[in-house]
């Protein structure tokens, strides 16, 4: 047999298979598989100021804080979402200005008026671009989004300061912040 020959008889078998396997899907005794639902995400950034008591400096040590900012541009994927909010946070931990962990509890006031309220805990990580990054992980408890996990990087300014060579340390540090929300609708 001849290449023309076999790509003709492919040709004419190719409709007939098409017809055999457009069959093999309608049959009603299978059942269908229903679509799982897909996370949406919603990235938000800002800029966040926070305080720390006491300073923080070379020591690891007990520190708290509070953080106010503002979420100015949020970026929903999927349904219509808040575009912007306040954010109040306060936090604990084991902090210096090389580093530490810490846990958060953060509340977004949605432009709408509805909120959120977070339970995070996450660390100062590597330098980014001469700065440090504090990446917080946790969970949204309660209003909007319930249930939801969320991912919060604040870009620290690089450190030290001359105030992280002193025993009161460095009490307030300012730096855009992302926070990104995933949930399931």
């Amino acid at each position: 047999m001849n290449a023309t020959r076999l790509l003709g008889m492919g040709l004419v078998a190719l409709p007939a298979v098409m017809v055999l396997i457009a069959a093999g899907t309608a049959s009603p005794a299978e059942p269908t598989a229903s679509a799982l639902p897909v996370p949406v995400v919603q990235t938000c950034t800002g800029f966040q100021t926070e305080t720390f008591t006491p300073g923080l400096n070379a020591t690891l040590r007990q520190v708290v804080g509070e953080g106010n900012g503002e979420l100015t541009s949020c970026v929903p994927f999927g349904d219509s979402l808040p575009a912007s909010g306040r954010v109040t946070s306060t936090m604990a931990g084991m902090m210096s200005c090389g580093g530490g962990t810490r846990t958060r509890n953060t509340t977004i006031t949605w432009d709408d008026g509805g909120s959120s309220t977070l339970q995070e805990s996450g660390s100062v990580e590597s330098p980014v671009g001469g700065g440090r990054a504090a990446v917080f992980t946790g969970k949204i408890l309660s209003g909007r989004f319930a249930g939801a996990t969320t991912v919060t990087t604040r870009t620290l300014s690089p450190l030290p300061k001359p105030q992280c060579a002193t025993e009161a340390g460095l009490t307030e540090a300012g730096g855009p912040l992302t926070v990104e929300i995933t949930h399931v609708p």
